[in-house]
């Protein structure tokens, strides 16, 4: 088994307020066997991402596919699976997209490119980030980087209007525990099933009912993240019936159960998630929510 340290690295960096709405987090990191062999961890649902492997290689396995090499410059949609993920030696620039950055800078309907990883260079609907990726690959620090992105985002958002506010609403819904089922969701967005079914599909890449899902075990598996000392029963979601019905999610999600996750050593994902909660306050991606806009401060609930 190998130590968490120090194969690998992640520093979190905050986007400038404009681009708050649309991005998670800049992310860099840094990955680096001490013995040669590949360092291995699992990937979290999530929102979808784009990451500029700037030196080394990185291997990734998306459903359906054996272990094969990441593009260079890669997109990953939002995310219903665990993606296992392993190198030997990498450094990576990356940042998140909440569901209205999503709609903002990828404009395409986000269930064609669920659960899948793109390269952005062979793929002319993400020309964006190929622009990025030519602007950032041969500079040489953090902040380098974080300016080209900062400008380039900036120049390529467009003035707000009223479908972002629905996509915030409907994505404040989705994060909020209250919510616990489809019908609630409809109530709240006033959509009928129909309706929701197709914004869903378009905005967040999958149906309501498993979004729904997904996020009730992302906060479970967030407050153990965050609570490292508290038994999984002390963790899970009160949306849960009881620690068998979390199981079931926790297999279907991660292809694991609880004990044989935790058994396993996370040198990538488990440093990052660390840091992030010191950062952010929160370890995983898919708990960032939009700003409430009746001034609860409820950013953590997710």
């Amino acid at each position: 088994m190998q130590p968490l340290e120090p194969v690998s690295k992640t520093r979190f960096v905050l986007p400038p307020p404009p681009l708050q709405r649309y991005l998670t987090t800049y992310y860099f990191s840094e990955i680096e066997s001490l013995d040669g062999t590949a360092v291995s961890d699992m990937l979290l649902p999530q929102w979808a991402s784009i990451r500029f492997i700037y030196q080394g290689r990185v291997d990734m396995t998306v459903p359906d596919h054996k272990p094969q090499p990441s593009p260079l410059a890669a997109m990953t949609g939002p995310t219903s699976l665990a993606s296992p993920i392993s190198s030997k030696s990498a450094k990576i620039a990356a940042f998140g997209l909440l569901p209205l950055g999503w709609h903002k800078f990828v404009g395409q309907p986000a269930s064609r490119w669920a659960n899948k990883v793109i390269d952005v260079e062979t793929t002319h609907k993400f020309d964006l980030f190929a622009q990025i990726w030519d602007a950032i690959r041969n500079l040489e620090t953090e902040a380098e980087m974080i300016d080209t992105f900062n400008h380039m985002l900036l120049e390529a958002l467009e003035p707000s209007d009223a479908e972002d506010d629905r996509i915030e609403a409907a994505h404040l819904a989705l994060t909020d525990p209250a919510i616990d089922s489809v019908g609630a969701l409809c109530e709240r967005l006033d959509m009928d099933t129909k309706q929701l079914s197709r914004f869903s599909n378009r905005v967040f890449g999958f149906l309501p009912k498993l979004l729904l899902r997904r996020q009730r075990f992302v906060r479970t598996l967030g407050q153990a993240l965050m609570n490292p000392d508290q038994s999984w029963s002390e963790c899970v979601d009160l949306n849960y019936y009881d620690q068998a019905h979390f199981n079931r999610d926790f297999k279907r999600f991660m292809g694991l159960t609880p004990r044989q996750y935790m058994a396993q050593p996370h040198p990538i994902f488990g440093i990052g998630a660390t840091e992030r909660t010191k950062a952010l306050g929160r370890p995983l991606q898919a708990m960032d929510r939009p700003i409430d806009p009746n001034g609860e401060d409820n950013s953590n609930a997710a």
